[in-house]
Formats: C-alpha cells, structure tokens, sequence
C-alpha cells in the first residue's frame, strides 16, 4: 500500500530545551517549529503541548508534523533554541 492510500503519516518529537523560567523563550522556539522560511505556518505541523518545568529550568515541547516536514521543524526549533540560549550562563 501506498501512504497516499493511508492518508498522512504523522510523527511526533518531544522536543527538551534548557530554558523554562524565560518563557517568551520557549514560546520563541515553539513557533519557530511551526513556521516555513518565508514566516507562513506550516499547514502540516503542530506543537500539542508545552510542559515547563520552573524548577529545573527545563521545557519539553511536543511537535506533531507531517513525516515529510517534521525534520525541518525541529530543525528550525533547535535553531531557535541555539541561538537564545547561552549554555554558559545557563542554570
């Protein structure tokens, strides 16, 4: 059988970051999951939760997409999350 006799294969990432307590962080590297280069949301990927931990200054966020898109979602996520987060600083 083909995946078009199927429908749309899906998979999910849960996706750990090193920030909780910068929220806007978190929230930054969600979106970047969600959005094509061009700033169009992808039409095949969704974050299904957020779960920060205070504490322990740690977030997971749980991406569903399409197979064929996922990877470059969590791509652009970790960017994001690189990109914000300074590891040498970070507690």
């Amino acid at each position: 059988m083909s995946s078009s006799r199927l429908g749309l294969r899906l998979a999910v990432c849960l996706l750990n970051i090193s920030e909780a307590r910068r929220k806007y962080i978190v929230e930054n590297v969600a979106k970047a999951a969600l959005l094509e280069k061009n700033g169009q949301k992808h039409a095949e990927v969704s974050v299904l939760n957020i779960f920060s931990d205070q504490e322990y200054n740690r977030s997971v966020i749980t991406i569903a997409a399409s197979v064929a898109e996922l990877g470059n979602s969590i791509l652009a996520a970790c960017l994001e999350a690189f990109q914000s987060i300074d590891m040498e600083v970070q507690e």
